[in-house]
């Protein structure tokens, strides 16, 4: 029994290390973001969102992907869904993002 309980064990750990994080900081015009920003993740070359959180009250975000490849981070900021395409892997990966005012529309870019 307890054997089966080291294996479950160790099979949950192997399963969660094959994950990658996405994390990183978003700006608007130099300052972090409010805390409470929905920041979302897609599956690789899916619109099926495999992660969501919030900002903090620095504007930092942190996100899990289980599967490698290219993925769409989709940030709502004043009701506007803003997205750009981030790359997950098996390591962490930082991504900072600045949104941005151009002609009267919001845009979302890495910093």
């Amino acid at each position: 029994m307890r054997a089966l309980l080291v294996l479950a064990l160790a099979l949950t750990t192997a399963t969660s290390a094959f994950a990658g994080k996405i994390f990183g900081d978003i700006s608007i015009d130099g300052k972090p973001v409010a805390a409470g920003v929905k920041v979302t993740v897609t599956k690789p070359g899916t619109t099926v969102v495999v992660d969501e959180t919030v900002t903090d009250k620095f504007g930092s975000y942190k996100l899990t992907v289980k599967d490698e490849g290219k993925s769409s981070l989709r940030v709502y900021y004043e009701k506007s869904p803003l997205e750009v395409s981030v790359f997950s892997t098996k390591e962490p990966a930082r991504f900072d993002m600045v949104i941005e005012k151009k002609d009267g529309k919001l845009g979302l870019r890495r910093k």
